[in-house]
């Protein structure tokens, strides 16, 4: 015999009853209570640590048991086992295994299902939405952490004139707006933003101070802009925010991350590839050699010996390898 709370499912009555097996059957038999079912018809639910288990009736009655080992002895006696599920969860071995299992699913889904839906989503959203948080972002970093450029009108003007003036890999000219600002905390600097409009920074001018050199770095964050890398980087960022965006319609979350998504920017090594790819294809277009871009990198490089804190350099990481890259498709071009 087993004692056993009994709930009739239409009171908080409580009654006291004591179970048993005979034959097929559960036999419930108490305070007013003498009921005897198939136990193929009753439910048992799940072990979950000590708390107490329901056999549950097909009428909505049930029985709350709390003594779980004189429960799993008279279960013994019937044709109930319970789930693979229920079983494993009780095995420290398969919890710990799970956990680990977890884990790595976890890592693998911030490694590769995460960049690839951040990815998916940024080449889908429509272009209004990359406005409005471009001119929110600039609403935020105007006056604040961007101040107004001390370059000349007519160098600004120039180099301007000069971006739009090339040839883009798939025809055209490019359609991202120049902006030029100056920043004491983001030094030497060039970053698109979610429409493709590119922050130029006085510092990353006056530093390279080569026309040309500086026309490598505007087609490499062209190759940001094309692949809509910002987004891309935002929405990776700020996956509620994302979710908010797609299945509610509301970019507010996406608003209040995009400054600070934007300014401290680490693309991966395969979106700075695409973009350098992008950039080179762009410098050849035009009859200009991808080594231009190697040789902005190489200034950048040694104007910070040591330190890749702030900077153009500090959003761009593996400037080694990506040197290597545009090497090799700098010989390609002079081989042409």
């Amino acid at each position: 015999m087993l004692s056993a709370n009994y709930f009739d499912g239409r009171s908080t009555r409580v009654r006291v009853v004591n179970l048993s097996v005979v034959g097929e059957d559960l036999v419930i038999v108490g305070e007013d209570v003498d009921v005897r079912v198939p136990f193929a018809r009753v439910k048992v639910d799940e072990r979950l640590g000590r708390a107490p288990r329901r056999l549950r009736l097909e009428d909505g009655t049930f029985c709350e048991v709390r003594d779980l080992d004189a429960l799993d002895t008279l279960l013994s006696a019937t044709a109930h086992r319970d789930g693979w599920v229920d079983r494993m969860q009780r095995r420290l071995h398969f919890v710990l295994l799970a956990l680990v299992a977890c884990v790595a699913l976890a890592a693998a889904g911030y490694k590769w299902v995460l960049p690839w839906a951040a990815a998916q989503g940024a080449q889908h959203l429509p272009p209004a939405v990359g406005r409005t948080l471009t001119v929110q972002t600039l609403k935020i970093l105007d006056g604040r952490i961007l101040l107004p450029s001390k370059i000349s009108p007519e160098r600004r003007q120039s180099l301007s004139d000069q971006f739009h003036a090339l040839r883009l890999p798939g025809g055209g000219s490019p359609a991202s707006e120049l902006l030029f600002r100056r920043s004491s905390q983001l030094g030497a600097n060039a970053f698109t933003l979610p429409d493709g409009t590119i922050i130029v920074l006085d510092d990353l001018i006056t530093l390279i101070n080569d026309d040309p050199q500086i026309l490598a770095v505007f087609a490499h964050e062209l190759g940001h802009a094309h692949g809509r890398h910002s987004l891309q980087l935002l929405l990776q960022s700020s996956a509620v925010g994302a979710f908010w965006t797609f299945y509610v319609g509301d970019i507010s979350n996406l608003l209040a991350a995009a400054p600070a998504a934007l300014l401290q920017a680490k693309y991966s090594q395969g979106l700075e590839r695409e973009a350098d790819d992008y950039g080179a294809a762009l410098l050849m277009q035009n009859g200009m050699s991808p080594a231009l871009l190697a040789d902005a990198l190489r200034k950048l490089t040694e104007s910070r010996p040591g330190s890749s804190k702030g900077g153009y350099l500090s959003t761009h990481p593996s400037t080694e390898e990506r040197l290597r890259h545009l090497g090799v498709l700098a010989a390609t071009f002079k081989n042409k």
